[in-house]
């Protein structure tokens, strides 16, 4: 799983200070209904979900989580899918996490589940070479800022795993 976090100033020494990001809940993908863990064959005509956690922390959160959170109430949580070879690119779905606050620590953790309803991924077609039928899942966490130039925002994203999407029928 590749992932990154915006921004990410790291700590330099004990009195500096910092802002950092990480996911620590990969990217999970499970079908309704669930039967223990992941799969990464998705069933076309069932609903599935994508999980996902993440955290920031370093001595700055407290600060830039209380301006953001005057601006915007909400982190946006987006997953896509990217075809893997020939086929659709799709917004799989949204939803908002409060921030939180009044007081933040200086570790902030956050979790999303989004349901990707039915037929919304394209199964292959064997024989058509126009749908491959497997996607890489991508998922973004943002908060939007009106703090004047670009670089108070903060987005982070995840990527992975891959799917296959297939009618067992």
């Amino acid at each position: 799983m590749t992932e990154r976090f915006d921004p990410n100033i790291p700590s330099t020494g004990p009195t500096s200070a910092s802002i950092e990001g990480d996911f620590i809940g990969v990217v999970g993908i499970t079908e309704r209904p669930a039967i223990g863990s992941s799969n990464l064959v998705i069933n076309a005509n069932q609903s599935f979900d994508i999980e996902v956690s993440w955290h920031v922390f370093g001595t700055l959160v407290p600060l830039w989580l209380t301006a953001l959170s005057v601006q915007t109430s909400d982190w946006v949580v987006t997953a896509y899918a990217e075809s893997q070879g020939p086929g659709d690119e799709k917004t799989l779905g949204s939803v908002n996490v409060p921030i939180g606050g009044p007081g933040f620590s200086l570790n902030e953790t956050y979790k999303a589940k989004l349901t990707v309803p039915p037929g919304t991924l394209s199964e292959e077609n064997p024989g058509d070479d126009t749908q491959s039928g497997t996607y890489k899942i991508v998922v973004t966490v943002f908060l939007d800022s009106n703090l004047g130039p670009v670089g108070y925002d903060m987005m982070g994203y995840a990527e992975g795993p891959i799917v296959k999407v297939e009618d067992p029928i």
